[in-house]
Formats: structure tokens, C-alpha cells, sequence
């Protein structure tokens, strides 16, 4: 594995930007996973990590599936004071944690952020979010939690304080050897795994919006971030829209293309990035098509999804 590290400089902000200020811990780290065989950052999540950092992260980016990292990444990474590595693709994202935590950069951070690149955004400003969610005092958080095969945080973007990261139970997770995994089986191991063992040890899994408590999600547990893409977006509490969805659309939601128009006006985010994005990335081919019944229960919850209450999700 190659490591480029950048001593830390500080972030250029648009004009608007500057009312918000880091709302983490001094020397709180973010381990940030992108797929990115070009050895290049587009300039999408280019735009996520300079929020994250803007929130007060120090940031590790890993690069899975490549051996040699492009000039204008090394050096948007250096004028940014971002940490910057890369390393052959293998266990996905947890993988790509692994490899970052095995460097000792989480050692002694206040908080932990787990992040990657499969969602396009934020499309607001998430500094008042990690605010919102009293990310500075909890234990554990995310974004957004799910009912599906059993209650746990998405580990898209997922945070621990140091000493539930330090935790038995969540170092047994992360050193799992997720490089010998299925997709499938990290999900279960890694994604589920660790929420299963921070509720093991009671500590509650806090979300800015979640169908944990749902009586509907009770009946037909589902992805949120597909079923209810447009009420995490209303909300205002999950400022994202996930790459599977928009490029995959595994369980045919219909009416996709309205994404747009639920985009904030204002917003930094430039919505052609995904335009861009979609244009040149085909669907990938998934190993395990959904079936009739599952496509027909996501059709009929995103249809709900249209006609929610803005409130729908969020928790109190």
C-alpha cells in the first residue's frame, strides 16, 4: 500500500460557508473509503471530504483499486491538508477501514468517522447536522438507521467516540478479515455487525432519521435510503442521495428522475456532478437480482414515500 501524507492547511470556504464553524473535537478523525480504480477523485467527493473536514475531521482517504494516485488528487490533497493512501480493492469499504485503522491514525482521536463514497452530497451543509445529533458528546451515531434484517446504523457514515472505538466488541468487528468476504457477507459481519455489537454493550444507536421505530417498517423492513429517498431528502436531516440507487435502481423505484428537484436552491452541490456520473457509469451487474415480491413492496412503499409527512423519520 502506498501512503502519501499532507500536513494539515487549511480549507478554502465559498461565500456563505464561513457562519458555520468545526463542531468535532480537536484531532477527531474521519477514515473516508472510495472506490477509485483511476487512481483520481472526482469532483464530487472532493466536495464531500472538504465538508467533512470543514466539520473539524482530519481526513484519511483511502483509494481501492489502484497502485498509482493521479498528480491534481495529490495535489488537491496537499493543499487541503488531507491524508491521502491507496490500495488493491479488497473487502469493500470495511476493508478500506482496516487498512486505514492498521496505521495508527485513530489512535488517540476524540471521535471516529467512518464515511465513503457511495452517496452524492451533502447538498447542505452538515456542520449543523453533527450539531443536531450532539455528535460531540455521544457515543455512537449515523445518519440514518434501519429496520431491515435488524436495527442498526447504515455504515456509510458512521461515528464513535474513542472509547466505544477502542471497545472489544467493536475491534472484533474491524478486524474481521473482511479481504476474504463476499459482499454479502460483509454486510452481515461489518455493516450489521456493528451495530449488533454496540447494542450488545447498551449503547443506543443515534440517528438524525431512521424507520427503527416504524410499526410500517415492522411489516416490510426495507433499505430507507431506496424506499424513502425523498423523505430523508424533505426531512433535511439526510442531505444525500446513494450512487446505488440512482445508477442501479435495484428494486425499480419509479420516478427516479424528480431527484433534481428536491436538491435545495442554493445549494454548493452542483447537481451535474450526478448528471456526469450517470452519463458514464453503467449499472453494475448484481449478483443476486431482486425478486418480484421485494421490487413490488419497494414499489409500493416509495409510493407512500411521495405522499409522507416531512416529520415522517425523524427522530425526536
Amino acid at each position: 500500500m502506498l501512503t502519501f501524507s499532507n500536513s494539515p492547511a487549511p480549507i478554502s470556504k465559498k461565500q456563505g460557508e464561513d457562519q458555520f464553524t468545526p463542531v468535532m473535537p480537536i484531532g477527531s478523525v474521519c477514515l473516508f473509503a472510495t472506490y477509485a480504480p483511476s487512481g483520481n477523485l472526482p469532483d464530487y467527493t472532493r466536495f464531500y471530504i472538504k465538508n467533512l473536514q470543514s466539520c473539524g475531521f482530519i481526513l484519511h482517504v483511502i483509494l481501492s483499486g489502484c497502485s498509482v494516485i493521479t498528480e491534481d488528487t495529490l495535489n488537491f490533497c496537499a493543499r487541503y491538508g488531507i491524508h491521502v493512501s491507496c490500495r488493491k480493492n479488497g473487502g469493500l469499504d470495511f476493508g478500506a477501514w482496516h487498512s486505514l485503522a492498521a496505521q495508527g491514525v485513530t489512535k488517540g482521536a476524540p471521535y471516529i468517522l467512518l464515511a465513503n463514497d457511495s452517496v452524492f452530497g451533502p447538498f447542505t451543509p452538515l456542520q449543523p447536522l453533527l450539531q443536531r445529533l450532539q455528535a460531540n458528546s455521544r457515543p455512537a451515531w449515523g445518519l440514518v438507521g434501519s429496520r431491515a434484517v435488524t436495527p442498526h446504523i447504515q455504515s456509510w457514515f458512521i461515528g464513535f467516540s474513542q472509547e466505544v472505538w477502542e471497545s472489544a466488541a467493536v475491534q472484533r468487528v474491524m478486524a474481521l478479515p473482511f479481504a476474504d468476504m463476499s459482499r454479502d457477507e460483509i454486510i452481515w459481519h461489518g455493516e450489521l455487525g456493528l451495530s449488533v455489537a454496540l447494542t450488545a454493550n447498551a449503547i443506543p444507536l443515534h440517528t438524525l432519521w431512521s424507520d427503527i421505530a416504524s410499526p410500517l417498517a415492522r411489516l416490510f423492513p426495507a433499505n430507507p435510503t431506496h424506499a424513502y429517498w425523498r423523505s430523508g431528502l424533505r426531512s433535511g436531516n439526510v442531505p444525500f442521495l446513494k450512487q446505488e440507487l440512482l445508477r442501479d435502481n435495484p428494486y425499480h423505484i419509479p420516478k427516479l428522475a424528480g431527484w433534481r428537484t428536491l436538491i435545495p436552491q442554493g445549494s454548493d452541490f452542483n447537481p451535474a456532478w450526478i448528471e456526469e456520473y450517470l452519463a458514464q457509469t453503467p449499472p453494475r451487474q448484481k449478483t443476486l437480482p431482486s425478486n418480484r415480491k421485494g421490487r413490488m413492496v419497494y414499489y409500493a412503499l416509495s409510493q407512500l414515500d411521495r405522499y409522507l409527512p416531512f416529520s415522517w423519520g425523524i427522530k425526536k
